[in-house]
């Protein structure tokens, strides 16, 4: 899900029927750094790899897709 190219308002949705508020997660370092490493891959924030995973929008995988030649 690409994010809106539009400024961003505060207190207004952008990329949900919501807005999103901050929650705090107690992580290992570990988990942080695969978080990091998973949003890498995504092209998008660790934030909405919670969020997309969260609404099974997204599965997750370490590695990246595998591309097929056609």
């Amino acid at each position: 899900m690409a994010k809106p190219k539009h400024k961003s308002m505060r207190n207004q949705p952008e990329m949900y029927d919501e807005i999103k508020k901050p929650f705090t997660f107690s992580l290992t370092q570990t988990a942080v750094k695969e978080l990091e490493l998973l949003a890498k891959i995504h092209g998008i924030s660790r934030s909405e790899i919670v969020e997309q995973f969260a609404r099974g929008q997204i599965q997750l995988q370490t590695q990246p897709p595998t591309q097929t030649n056609h």
